[in-house]
This record gives C-alpha cells, sequence and structure tokens, in this order.
C-alpha cells in the first residue's frame, strides 16, 4: 500500500509536474500565502454573514410573494426596482475612490489628504441621494404612463422613491472596506436583512395588503441604511479620524490626480451596470402583466443566492488588489487573480448543479406550485451567473490598476448588446428570453475586460 507525500513544496512541486494524486496539495498551498489568507478571512466574515442575509432575503421573498400572490407581488416587484434604478442612476459609488485613492493616503500616512477624500465623498453621497429623491418624484406619473399600468400604482411609487434620501451607504462602505472592518459590514448585512424578514412578518401576521408591505419594506430598508452609516461614524472614531467635516476640500484634485475622472466613470459603470441587472424587469413589466412580472421577480429571487454569495469575495479581494498594485507586486496580483476565479468557479457551477436537480420541488414547496414557470428562467439565470463569478475578478482588477474607462467601454459594450436583444427576446420567447440575453452579455463583457486586462498582467513586479 502506496501513502501519498505531505502537502509541502515538494509535494506542489509535483503537481506542477503532472501528479493526479497530489492535485489537492497545490489548492492548499495557496493559503500559505499571507495576502490570501487575509483575502479569505474577510470574506469568510462577509461570507457567513450574506449566508445569513441570503436566508433571511429569501424568507422575506418566500413569505411576502404567497401571502400577495403573483399579481400583487408584481406590483411591489415594480415599486421595489423603480426606487431601485433611480437611485443608482444618480449614486456615484463613491466606495470605489475612497478604496482606490485611500489605500495610497494609507501607504503614506497622509491622514488630512484621507479625511478630505472621505469629506469630498460624503457630499458625493447626499447631493445624489436628494437629486434621486427629486427624479423619482417627478418621474413616477410618465413612468406609469409609458408602462400602461394603473395610474393608482404611482402613490406606492411615490411613497418608496423617499428610500433614497437616505441613500449614503458610499462613504460608509468605502471607509469600513478600506480599514479591514468586514466584521462590521458583516453586521450591518445581517442587520439589514432581519430587519426587513421582520417587517415582512409583521404584516403578515398583522394581515396587511400591498400597502403595508410597501410601507413596511421602505422603514426596514430605511433602518438598514442608517445603521450601516452609523457604525462607519463610529468605526471612524475608533481609527481617530475624527473633525472630517471641518476638513476643507480645496486643492482635492491636485492631491489626488486623476479622482474626478475616476468617480464620474465608475458612476457610469455603475449606471451602465445597473441597466444590465434591472432593464429586464422593466422591459418584463412593460409587454407584460404583473402576474408574469411576480413569477419573473421569483426567478431573479432565486437566481440571486449565487451572486450574493459571490459579493463577499469581490468586496474583499478589491482592496488587496489595490494594496498590491500601489505596491507594484504584480506576480502576486496575477496569482490572486487566478487562484480566486479558479475557487469561485468551482463553487458556482456546484450551486447550479443543485439546482437542476432540486430546483422544482424548491419553487413548489417555497412560493408555490403557481410559480413553477420560473424554474427554466432561474436556470438560465444561474448558467450566466456561472460566467459571471468565474470572472468576478477582473472587474476589481480594472480598477485597482487604474483603467475604469476601459472598464467602461466593454461594460457599455456588452450592455448595448444586451439591450438590443432584450426586447426581441422577451417579445418572441416570454420571459425566457431575458437570461439568454443576459447569457450573451456576460460573454461578451468577459471576452473584451480579458483583452484589456491582458497586457497589464505580463508587467513585473517592480521594488524600490
Amino acid at each position: 500500500m502506496t501513502t501519498q507525500p505531505p502537502c509541502n513544496d515538494s509535494a506542489v512541486s509535483e503537481t506542477r509536474q503532472g501528479s493526479l494524486g497530489l492535485k489537492g496539495c497545490r489548492v492548499f498551498s495557496w493559503f500559505k500565502d499571507e495576502v490570501f489568507r487575509r483575502l479569505f478571512l474577510n470574506t469568510g466574515k462577509l461570507l457567513s454573514a450574506t449566508m445569513i442575509a441570503a436566508l433571511a432575503g429569501l424568507v422575506s421573498a418566500v413569505v411576502t410573494a404567497r401571502t400577495l400572490g403573483p399579481a400583487s407581488y408584481g406590483i411591489l416587484t415594480l415599486v421595489l426596482t423603480y426606487e431601485m434604478v433611480v437611485g443608482k442612476l444618480v449614486s456615484f459609488n463613491a466606495w470605489q475612490a475612497i478604496i482606490k485613492f485611500g489605500s495610497e493616503a494609507t501607504l503614506a500616512d497622509d491622514w488630512p489628504a484621507l479625511r478630505q477624500l472621505l469629506k469630498f465623498s460624503l457630499g458625493l453621497d447626499l447631493s445624489s441621494a436628494a437629486v434621486g429623491t427629486i427624479l423619482a418624484i417627478a418621474l413616477s406619473g410618465p413612468i406609469i404612463a409609458l408602462l400602461g399600468w394603473d395610474t393608482s400604482i404611482r402613490s406606492l411609487l411615490l411613497l418608496y422613491s423617499f428610500l433614497i434620501l437616505f441613500n449614503l451607504s458610499g462613504t460608509a462602505i468605502g471607509t469600513l472596506r478600506l480599514f479591514d472592518r468586514f466584521d462590521l459590514l458583516s453586521y450591518s448585512v445581517v442587520f439589514s436583512a432581519l430587519v426587513r424578514l421582520a417587517g415582512v412578518l409583521y404584516c403578515v401576521l398583522s394581515g396587511r395588503q400591498l400597502f403595508g408591505f410597501v410601507l413596511g419594506y421602505l422603514i426596514t430598508g430605511i433602518a438598514g441604511r442608517m445603521f450601516l452609516f452609523l457604525i462607519a461614524l463610529w468605526n471612524l472614531r475608533i481609527e481617530e479620524l475624527k473633525l472630517i467635516i471641518r476638513q476643507p476640500v480645496r486643492g482635492i484634485h491636485t492631491r489626488f490626480i486623476g479622482l474626478w475622472d475616476y468617480v464620474w466613470t465608475t458612476n457610469l459603470n455603475a449606471v451602465v451596470r445597473m441597466l444590465s441587472q434591472e432593464a429586464d424587469g422593466l422591459i418584463v413589466a412593460g409587454l407584460t402583466t404583473p402576474t408574469t412580472l411576480g413569477i419573473f421577480k421569483v426567478a431573479k429571487q432565486f437566481a440571486s443566492v449565487l451572486p450574493m454569495l459571490a459579493d463577499p469575495l469581490y468586496q474583499s479581494i478589491y482592496p488587496e488588489l489595490s494594496r498590491l498594485r500601489a505596491a507594484s507586486s504584480m506576480n502576486a496580483f496575477v496569482s490572486l487573480m487566478k487562484r480566486t476565479a479558479f475557487l469561485a468557479g468551482i463553487a458556482a457551477t456546484s450551486v447550479w448543479t443543485g439546482f437542476i436537480m432540486f430546483g422544482k420541488p424548491l419553487i413548489s414547496v417555497t412560493v408555490g406550485p403557481q410559480y413553477l414557470e420560473a424554474y427554466r428562467v432561474t436556470l438560465i439565470y444561474l448558467a450566466a451567473m456561472v460566467i459571471a463569478i468565474s470572472c468576478f475578478s477582473l472587474q476589481p482588477s480594472m480598477l485597482a490598476i487604474g483603467l475604469p474607462r476601459n472598464a467602461f467601454k466593454a461594460l457599455a459594450a456588452a450592455t448595448t448588446l444586451y439591450l438590443l436583444l432584450l426586447f426581441p427576446l422577451v417579445h418572441t420567447m416570454g420571459i425566457q428570453g431575458a437570461p439568454v440575453a443576459y447569457m450573451a452579455y456576460y460573454l461578451v463583457w468577459a471576452a473584451m475586460m480579458f483583452r484589456y486586462l491582458r497586457p497589464h498582467l505580463k508587467q513585473k513586479d517592480v521594488y524600490a
């Protein structure tokens, strides 16, 4: 009987030469790297919280869908989608700028510069929240008329639009990620999901109808966003970064070269990405009925489990890649990209395979047999998600290197194709056409991102 050698450096070397029995050793050896270990430690903190949040969110959606039925659930879906689209339309995603330029400031121990950056970011959050709320109120009437839905729904859009006023998460998220406070981010994720679930259960137990659910979603949404903002302020006090409001922003453009260009480009990235994620719901709303939209929402809710589980990895890897890029450690940069992409792809494929086998009974038992039409839609969406998650490290890598314009070009091209395909596919194939267009979107996006990124990945380490 033969025994396998231990998982050490020599074993890893033998694996590279083709030893099939030691393939696992190479993967385990990755965790000897400090950056890789820290990445997965932070990911683990967020993933444990995200799993709780995903379960609570799924229970909230299941209970809401069963209680309201497909038609009313479709109207609620439109209300939630409208707030999300308008809110993200004017949001600057300031957290990306905080990590990109804040990493450089902390590396140089330039704390006045960091205070200046945080004040600038907070100003962007406050102004975009105010503009977004006004825009949502103004557009509510024309949107209802465009979709051809009942005008009584407008009051629900107006009510829920006030959630945009509390959209101050950009600075909060950026600050917590910059200082590796992923534990606090985890608490925020869990708190928001559990508060939402508590609100939904209250609506069910008290016999509330559609208006009560919209009001409950609004109150719990405000609570979740304010909790995140407050714990970020508390963390700044711990880091002794006080008096941010008093820090003048004069001269910030010379201190952070390319800041405005970065902010505007990442904003356009976010807007285009939002269209790729939410346009399908609006197209379905315009071409079908509230009942069909409710079924479609259930499909997306089940498919959203994969990106929710992958999001902690994205949040964790971007600060690490930014630090490696700032230190000119390109070998470690590329290695981190490849390793995380490999593991994420394996995990995503496993989830997709599981849904193929157990998806129909899962839908029937949870939301009910009236939603079984969502099975095939979910299956195609999950296939698209496997592609997206396997390539998830491309986007943070582009931003860490400082190529937001190239990232936007890839995103814009893929989204243009997606929007061109979306309407005719939904018109001819029904709601199954939306995930087919989504799969085409991710294939084009991944190909273009890799093409832009490839020359930079060939760079060698630069040592001071």
